[in-house]
Protein backbone atom coordinates (compact mmCIF):
# COMPACT_ATOMS: atom_id res chain seq x y z
CA UNK A 1 0.00 0.00 0.00
CA UNK A 2 3.11 2.43 0.54
CA UNK A 3 5.30 1.23 -1.99
CA UNK A 4 2.28 1.98 -4.76
CA UNK A 5 2.44 5.70 -4.43
CA UNK A 6 6.47 5.99 -4.06
CA UNK A 7 6.84 3.67 -7.48
CA UNK A 8 4.21 5.70 -9.39
CA UNK A 9 5.41 8.72 -8.31
CA UNK A 10 8.81 7.42 -9.69
CA UNK A 11 7.29 6.29 -12.76
CA UNK A 12 6.15 9.93 -13.26
CA UNK A 13 9.61 11.31 -13.12
CA UNK A 14 11.65 8.46 -14.73
CA UNK A 15 9.80 6.56 -16.72
CA UNK A 16 7.00 3.99 -16.44
CA UNK A 17 9.43 1.33 -18.72
CA UNK A 18 12.39 1.61 -16.20
CA UNK A 19 10.02 1.20 -12.79
CA UNK A 20 7.96 -1.51 -14.26
CA UNK A 21 11.22 -3.13 -15.56
CA UNK A 22 12.52 -3.02 -12.36
CA UNK A 23 9.47 -4.57 -10.70
CA UNK A 24 9.46 -7.35 -13.20
CA UNK A 25 13.00 -8.40 -12.66
CA UNK A 26 12.66 -8.63 -9.39
CA UNK A 27 9.36 -10.44 -9.40
CA UNK A 28 11.65 -12.93 -11.33
CA UNK A 29 14.02 -14.09 -8.58
CA UNK A 30 10.95 -13.77 -5.75
CA UNK A 31 10.02 -17.69 -5.91
CA UNK A 32 13.88 -18.58 -5.42
CA UNK A 33 13.64 -17.04 -2.02
CA UNK A 34 10.37 -16.39 -1.15
CA UNK A 35 9.09 -20.31 -1.04
CA UNK A 36 12.28 -20.99 1.29
CA UNK A 37 10.97 -18.14 3.35
CA UNK A 38 7.40 -19.74 3.50
CA UNK A 39 8.94 -23.22 4.34
CA UNK A 40 10.70 -21.64 7.50
CA UNK A 41 7.39 -21.65 9.73
CA UNK A 42 8.83 -18.70 11.11
CA UNK A 43 5.87 -15.98 11.46
CA UNK A 44 8.72 -12.75 10.94
CA UNK A 45 10.01 -14.43 7.80
CA UNK A 46 6.72 -15.65 6.62
CA UNK A 47 5.81 -12.08 6.45
CA UNK A 48 8.90 -10.67 5.13
CA UNK A 49 8.51 -12.94 2.26
CA UNK A 50 5.19 -11.48 1.47
CA UNK A 51 5.84 -8.01 1.79
CA UNK A 52 9.06 -8.36 -0.49
CA UNK A 53 6.86 -9.75 -3.01
CA UNK A 54 4.24 -7.34 -2.70
CA UNK A 55 6.75 -4.40 -2.75
CA UNK A 56 8.62 -6.46 -6.07
CA UNK A 57 4.08 -5.73 -7.30
CA UNK A 58 4.33 -2.83 -6.34
CA UNK A 59 6.41 -1.50 -8.94
CA UNK A 60 4.41 -2.50 -11.70
CA UNK A 61 1.12 -2.48 -10.18
CA UNK A 62 1.38 1.45 -9.70
CA UNK A 63 1.81 2.31 -13.66
CA UNK A 64 0.19 -0.06 -14.65
CA UNK A 65 -3.38 1.84 -14.99
CA UNK A 66 -1.38 4.71 -16.66
CA UNK A 67 0.86 3.12 -18.85
CA UNK A 68 -2.43 0.75 -20.58
CA UNK A 69 -4.41 4.34 -21.02
CA UNK A 70 -1.60 5.38 -22.71
CA UNK A 71 -1.76 2.56 -25.19
CA UNK A 72 -4.61 3.14 -26.57
CA UNK A 73 -7.00 6.31 -28.04
CA UNK A 74 -10.11 7.51 -26.94
CA UNK A 75 -12.37 5.95 -28.93
CA UNK A 76 -10.83 2.56 -27.64
CA UNK A 77 -9.47 2.67 -24.85
CA UNK A 78 -12.12 1.21 -22.52
CA UNK A 79 -12.11 -1.72 -24.25
CA UNK A 80 -8.83 -1.75 -24.98
CA UNK A 81 -7.46 -1.78 -21.40
CA UNK A 82 -10.60 -4.34 -20.57
CA UNK A 83 -9.48 -6.52 -22.62
CA UNK A 84 -6.36 -6.84 -21.64
CA UNK A 85 -7.09 -7.00 -17.72
CA UNK A 86 -9.52 -9.67 -18.65
CA UNK A 87 -7.40 -12.22 -20.99
CA UNK A 88 -4.52 -11.71 -19.19
CA UNK A 89 -6.76 -12.95 -15.75
CA UNK A 90 -8.54 -15.73 -17.64
CA UNK A 91 -5.00 -16.87 -19.50
CA UNK A 92 -2.57 -16.44 -16.67
CA UNK A 93 -4.55 -15.97 -13.52
CA UNK A 94 -6.44 -18.83 -14.02
CA UNK A 95 -3.70 -21.33 -14.86
CA UNK A 96 -1.00 -20.55 -13.10
CA UNK A 97 -2.02 -22.25 -9.67
CA UNK A 98 -3.26 -25.19 -11.62
CA UNK A 99 0.33 -25.42 -13.39
CA UNK A 100 1.72 -24.53 -10.21
CA UNK A 101 0.19 -27.46 -8.13
CA UNK A 102 0.65 -29.57 -10.92
CA UNK A 103 4.26 -28.75 -10.66
CA UNK A 104 4.74 -28.80 -6.66
CA UNK A 105 3.13 -32.59 -7.26
CA UNK A 106 5.19 -34.00 -9.77
CA UNK A 107 8.73 -33.00 -8.54
CA UNK A 108 7.71 -32.11 -4.66
CA UNK A 109 9.67 -29.16 -4.64
CA UNK A 110 8.97 -25.19 -5.05
CA UNK A 111 12.19 -24.82 -7.31
CA UNK A 112 9.91 -25.65 -10.38
CA UNK A 113 7.66 -23.26 -9.48
CA UNK A 114 9.77 -20.56 -8.93
CA UNK A 115 11.65 -21.29 -12.27
CA UNK A 116 7.88 -21.11 -13.99
CA UNK A 117 7.52 -17.72 -12.15
CA UNK A 118 10.66 -16.69 -12.99
CA UNK A 119 9.46 -17.56 -16.98
CA UNK A 120 6.36 -16.09 -16.64
CA UNK A 121 8.36 -12.54 -15.49
CA UNK A 122 10.53 -12.87 -18.59
CA UNK A 123 7.34 -12.54 -20.82
CA UNK A 124 6.58 -9.88 -18.90
CA UNK A 125 10.33 -8.39 -19.33
CA UNK A 126 10.35 -9.02 -23.18
CA UNK A 127 6.76 -6.97 -23.48
CA UNK A 128 8.70 -3.75 -21.26
CA UNK A 129 11.45 -4.05 -23.45
CA UNK A 130 9.60 -4.22 -26.58
CA UNK A 131 6.66 -1.18 -25.24
CA UNK A 132 7.30 2.04 -25.85
CA UNK A 133 7.92 4.56 -23.07
CA UNK A 134 4.16 6.45 -22.57
CA UNK A 135 5.47 8.75 -19.41
CA UNK A 136 4.44 12.36 -20.59
CA UNK A 137 2.49 11.16 -23.61
CA UNK A 138 -0.21 13.83 -24.59
CA UNK A 139 -3.31 11.82 -24.86
CA UNK A 140 -4.53 14.27 -27.48
CA UNK A 141 -1.69 13.27 -29.48
CA UNK A 142 -2.01 9.43 -29.24
CA UNK A 143 -5.87 10.91 -30.34
CA UNK A 144 -4.80 12.73 -33.64
CA UNK A 145 -2.14 9.68 -34.05
CA UNK A 146 -5.33 7.38 -34.59
CA UNK A 147 -7.63 9.74 -36.22
CA UNK A 148 -4.63 10.24 -38.93
CA UNK A 149 -3.99 6.47 -39.39
CA UNK A 150 -7.75 5.52 -39.92
CA UNK A 151 -7.87 8.67 -42.53
CA UNK A 152 -5.21 6.79 -44.33
CA UNK A 153 -6.24 3.17 -44.51
CA UNK A 154 -10.21 4.57 -45.26
CA UNK A 155 -8.98 6.42 -48.36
Amino acid sequence: MMVIPVAGRLGDRVGRRPVYLAGALAAATWGFFAFPMMDSGNSVVILSAIIIGLVFHGFMYAGQPAIMAEMFPTRMRYSGVSMGYQVTSIVAGSLAPIIAVKLLDEFGSSVPIAWYLALAATVTVVAVLCAKETRGIDLESVDLADAAATKATAG
